[in-house]
């Protein structure tokens, strides 16, 4: 029987980040993990550029639509839009996983080999002062950790008014290339940044975990305008490319086709991991001196609740309200559009009309182009044979806002386990409600932020609110606390009633800030497996 030092459950950005530290400094790692792999057709889609693809490839059908027309969105939660055919597999669900119930969210989970960021935008923001919460941490835990997730996956921005907010970190590298109708944007808003900071409203270059320049062995990005569907030189951090280093390691293993189920400590300290075998079905058990639960806010929740039997038991559920907004930037009219871009955000900034900043709402801007036309026909204000017509002359003046917002515990927002008899998973109930002041504070701030907008020439054609659950960030269902409750962790991870299981994914982070969290989540990951590896030496 083998036994490990470390067995982490997870191959997202916070279980490769959580193992990275372990297996560098010697100690046996394996991570265990479902890991259901890309396709094929992510490596076979040719190195080039967006239009010479769509004007040129005779396969193209194939990765821009599918080959089942599956990249025709019908999904009306929110994440259909940039989930293109090559990314379908991260939310893939096997047949024989029992996936969350609820009539108030839409819960989106990954089984995938490097979880969800394998398809995500990669904003890599910290925390803010006030998005701390009464965690038992604060940003002087966190500091060094955010320094060094950065430089390990790269994460590239610019110290500009955006560095007033979130501060400005060395291990940032060069930024990205903005658009001509970013650039036309942003001109306006330096032009006046006083009257808008005045506001409340701050505007900068988005900090992307993307290489710039060659860093890692990674990059430099090429401006392809292909980040949603190809991986051109690795640019765009995947967390598959951590779990490949960690597989160079001889201390490390990587066992996948595994749906942990449970776990149980031992007489003699040791942790037993009860899993299921996707492909057989059958039974299968792993041993570790320690356990680290990466499995993502929901999937540590069952495993926790399972191994406690705290069957019946509300637990929190933390998740980004968030919107987008179409617009059209009429200071667009007679620019002539750049052809090299990058498809992920170019701008990004915060709107908070509170001096406290405890109300703050996050955004960023999108030009549009290789999501494909289509996809925006459903969302201007014209009947579909015009607007046929009109969307492609649109194209080079539409800036889509996405505005996220923060979320708190309350008590219309919880996770229940259901036991039942003849399954052993139980039932994962979610309920999710906001509250009429939450609900109020978001329509608030998004007026807010289309007002501004509008200030900088972009005229909103509509507000379109996702479903609860539609962000894919979620967080808070096991979380850290000073006080000394059940189903929560200590400041170090440690779950609360066991000797040797941590947990260092977002399931500790509450309350869930307005900005994409994934950074975070590694920067406390790598910290709790720093703290582990001291430990254990």
């Amino acid at each position: 029987m083998k036994i490990y030092d470390f067995i982490i459950v997870g191959s997202g950005a916070s279980g490769v980040t959580a193992a990275y530290p372990l297996s560098e400094k010697g100690h046996s790692v394996a991570i265990v993990d479902v890991g259901i792999p890309a396709p094929d057709i992510v490596n076979t889609i040719p190195s080039k550029d967006f239009l010479s693809l769509r004007q040129q490839d005779k396969h193209q059908h194939r990765y821009f639509l599918g080959d089942e027309f599956e990249g025709i969105p019908l999904d009306t939660s929110g994440v259909g839009t940039k989930l293109t055919p090559p990314r379908l597999y991260v939310l893939q669900t096997p047949s024989n996983i029992k996936q969350a119930v609820s009539s108030t969210f839409r819960a989106h989970e990954s089984y995938a080999a490097g979880g969800a960021a394998s398809s995500w935008g990669a904003g890599a923001l910290p925390l803010l002062p006030s998005d701390y919460g009464s965690m038992p941490i604060s940003h002087d835990d966190l500091e060094t950790h955010y320094s060094t997730v950065m430089d390990r996956i790269g994460v590239s921005g610019a110290d500009d008014d955006l560095s007033e907010i979130y501060g400005y970190d060395d291990a940032l590298l060069p930024p990205l290339d903005i658009d001509r109708n970013a650039e036309v944007i942003y001109e306006c808003y330096k032009n006046r940044a006083d009257s808008f900071k005045s506001g409340g409203f701050f505007m900068g270059r988005t900090r992307l975990a993307v290489c710039s320049v060659a860093h890692q062995g990674r990059g430099p990005h090429k401006y392809y305008d292909m980040d949603y569907w190809a991986d051109i030189e690795n640019s765009v951090f995947r967390p598959i490319y951590i779990l490949d280093k960690l597989k160079k390691f001889p201390n490390f293993e990587y066992v996948s086709n595994q749906h942990v189920l449970s776990f149980t400590e031992k007489h003699d300290g040791m942790v037993e991991i009860i899993c299921k075998d996707i492909e057989s079905k059958k039974t299968s058990r792993f041993y570790a001196k320690t356990l680290i639960l990466c499995a993502g806010a929901l999937g540590t929740a069952r495993i926790v609740l399972r191994s406690l039997a705290k069957y019946n038991a509300p637990i929190p559920i933390l998740s980004n309200p968030y919107s987008y907004i179409p617009t059209i930037n009429l200071r667009m009219f007679g620019q002539i559009p750049k052809d090299k871009r990058c498809s992920l955000s170019q701008l990004a900034g915060i709107y908070k009309p509170d001096e406290s900043g405890s109300a703050y709402s996050h955004f960023n801007v999108f030009s549009y182009r290789s999501l494909l036309t289509f996809k925006l026909l459903n969302e201007i204000p014209f009947p579909c044979k015009e607007g046929i017509k009109i969307l492609p002359l649109l194209i080079p003046i539409i800036s889509i806002v996405t505005v996220f917002h923060s979320d708190h515990p309350t008590a219309n927002k919880y996770c229940i386990l259901r036991q039942q008899p003849d399954c052993e998973e139980g039932e994962f109930e979610i309920h999710y409600e906001l509250s009429p002041e939450e609900i109020k504070a978001i329509n608030d701030n998004e007026r807010g932020v289309v007002k501004h907008f509008r200030r900088l020439g972009c005229i909103a054609c509509k507000r379109i609110s996702r479903n609860a659950g539609g962000s894919i960030h979620y967080c808070g269902t096991i979380p850290m606390t000073s006080e000394n409750r059940e189903l929560t962790c200590t400041q170090d991870g440690l779950l609360r009633g066991t000797k040797s299981v941590y947990i260092a994914d977002g399931s500790c982070i509450s309350p869930m800030p307005a900005t994409v969290p994934t950074l975070t989540f590694m920067a406390n990951a790598n910290r709790i497996s720093e703290y582990l590896a001291q430990k254990m030496t």
